[in-house]
């Protein structure tokens, strides 16, 4: 779509902050603009940031991250506004507290091969992690009450955040083309590529090892495949989608008929 940038807004320090809406629909349709968004974390959002934020009629934050996360880097722009905060506890002693990606650098042999095969087996298992099926179910229920906008976040805003706005736009029928270029839009909304050369310093720096840039590409990047994997789980275990959306999120074709009434132009 050529209008790709114009729903990336632009913010001093939070990245890949854009309207997940705009898309068009398998039936021809649209999705609303200025009701879903979706980004990193705010932990360093500026005053400037802040006052945006509050004009974007946000009445929903769904925060994926975990809550040791949410501690470390508090999105403190919420401060006393009647905003009601969608998320879930601590599930997995192993993980606790780890983004996908932090759980990659522990665990890997800082490879591109084992960054990107990590990145497959994470999107492949992401959608049935128990702390984020409560996570998402708390989502949709509160996109079916929703009145206002809703704004869903994670660390980066790519991978948590990524598979929940690929399953929202799959239970409001996008079209199949838009769900991936939104999904592969944090590649440019993000700024990874000015971003890398400090990240890999970091890296590097923390862990002891040297890290290549293209391995750091595969961890921080977004690929078709991740997203596919994620998919194909779902087709194996419940079918489809739609039958992974109702049995384990309870979005059941009511509620999808609901979300389109609301949220379809």
């Amino acid at each position: 779509m050529t209008e790709a940038w114009q729903r990336v807004l632009e913010y001093d320090e939070i990245n890949n902050f854009r309207d997940y809406g705009g898309w068009r629909t398998q039936d021809g349709g649209r999705v609303k603009t200025g009701r879903l968004f979706r980004s990193a974390h705010h932990g360093r959002a500026s005053a400037g940031d802040a006052d945006r934020l509050r004009e974007l009629g946000i009445t929903v934050v769904a925060d994926l991250r975990h809550p040791s996360e949410q501690q470390e880097q508090p999105s403190t722009w919420l401060g006393a506004l009647p905003i009601t905060v969608v998320d879930a506890p601590d599930s997995n002693p192993a993980t606790r507290g780890k983004a996908p990606h932090v759980i990659a650098f522990e665990q890997s042999d800082f490879s591109h091969d084992a960054m990107r095969r990590f990145m497959v087996e994470t999107y492949g298992e992401m959608a049935f992690d128990p702390r984020l099926v409560v996570a998402y179910s708390r989502y949709f229920r509160a996109l079916d009450d929703l009145d206002g906008a809703i704004l869903i976040h994670c660390a980066a805003g790519k991978d948590r955040t990524g598979v929940l706005a690929a399953l929202t736009h799959r239970a409001l029928g996008v079209h199949a083309d838009d769900l991936m270029e939104d999904f592969l839009l944090t590649n440019t909304a993000a700024n990874i590529a000015a971003r890398l050369p400090g990240i890999q310093a970091r890296m590097q720096q923390t862990y002891g090892r040297e890290i290549s840039v293209a391995a750091l590409q595969a961890l921080l990047r977004v690929e078709e495949e991740y997203l596919q994997r994620m998919w194909q789980s779902l087709d194996e275990r419940f079918g489809s989608a739609e039958g992974y959306l109702e049995s384990v999120l309870g979005v059941d074709a009511a509620m999808r008929d609901r979300l389109r009434a609301k949220l379809l132009a």
